[in-house]
């Protein structure tokens, strides 16, 4: 009796403290928000950065000292919308940071039959592989009708096993597939709080707030890149290819890619964004393998930010000029929206 009663108390006990902790974490995140003028720190999920107040952005690439990112714990855990979001997408695109580049939303929301269409960019910065994404797909069970997959060979292919992730001269394994869910989720609100922080220390040092990093948009997957002055600038230099075009796939890159197309399901076109160390040669091998269709725009009239690496928008919306009128072309297209568009019956 006495144990019994002696173990309702000490249960009594570990939740008054637990309340009491998520009390004082909740006035601890609510002071730092209003004091770092970012918003209230509920939108699409507790302790969220809103990009000047607007809670359909999250800051997802963050860190005054030391750079990190956030959508791998967003989309590995399912913190707020996003996954919900990317579920409920018709075309999904996937691949490195060059396609959240190179696809531009209003030339998408223009484009015929597109328009009709919901769109969701879940390209992963500092990814090269897409053993993250065939795992983010997988727990999550995502599956739209289309899915346009950029087969990219630069450091590793798109379609391979590696897991690590490149921030700059860092590359590192991705560990948060190594956390559970609530892990997760409390490693995104320490680095929320972390990051506000960080921004208070350095407004207390230059006597004004400034909001830093690049923020992402939950509806949609898209980067906010007309932050980066480089991205919105007029006369960037054109690009230029610096790679041996003889350059080919490899068996192991064919095998991996036909069983993560397999678990992903729907149809697949495969597309190539261009930059300095694209090779064409390797995707349409793949492509040809695969027995798949690929749509890889020429270089002609490409600008980038970096001299040869990621578009700017001009690139951006020739890319996905290009891109969209000939996706509705591919038999993939037809096949994923046999009943949506009468042109393509």
């Amino acid at each position: 009796m006495k144990a019994t009663s002696g173990t309702l108390a000490a249960g009594r006990y570990l939740a008054v403290v637990g309340v009491c902790g998520l009390a004082l974490l909740f006035i601890f995140s609510a002071s730092l928000s209003l004091l770092s003028h970012d918003g209230w720190m509920f939108g699409d999920y507790f302790s969220q950065i809103p990009r000047d107040g607007n809670a359909e952005w999250y800051r997802n690439f963050g860190g005054r000292s030391v750079p990190q990112i956030q959508d791998q714990d967003i989309f590995y855990s399912n913190v707020g919308s996003s996954v919900a979001a990317a579920k409920s997408a018709d075309i999904i695109f996937l691949g490195p940071s060059f396609v959240s580049y190179a696809l531009d939303r209003r030339t998408l929301e223009a484009a015929p039959q597109f328009d009709q269409l919901k769109i969701y960019n879940m390209a992963f910065v500092g990814l090269r592989g897409g053993e993250f994404s065939r795992r983010v797909i997988n727990r999550w069970k995502i599956h739209p009708p289309l899915w346009v997959i950029n087969a990219d060979d630069q450091f590793v292919h798109f379609f391979s096993n590696d897991l690590n992730v490149t921030l700059g001269p860092q590359k590192m394994p991705i560990v948060a597939v190594e956390r559970s869910r609530l892990r997760g989720y409390l490693t995104v609100v320490g680095r929320n709080l972390h990051w506000r922080i960080e921004d208070l220390v350095a407004a207390f040092k230059s006597g004004q707030f400034t909001q830093t990093g690049l923020y992402r948009n939950i509806a949609n997957g898209d980067m906010g890149l007309d932050a980066n002055p480089s991205y919105v600038a007029q006369g960037n230099k054109p690009m230029l290819s610096a790679r041996d075009p003889n350059c080919h796939t490899t068996q192991a890159i064919i095998d991996y890619a036909r069983t993560l197309l397999k678990e992903i399901g729907g149809r697949v076109v495969l597309t190539l964004v261009p930059h300095s160390q694209s090779c064409v040669q390797q995707a349409d091998e793949l492509a040809k393998a695969l027995n798949l269709e690929l749509v890889a725009p020429p270089f002609d009239g490409m600008t980038t930010v970096d001299g040869g690496g990621h578009l700017d928008r001009n690139g951006a919306e020739r890319y996905t000029s290009f891109l969209v009128r000939e996706i509705v072309k591919t038999e993939a297209f037809k096949q994923a929206f046999p009943n949506r568009f009468s042109a393509t019956k």
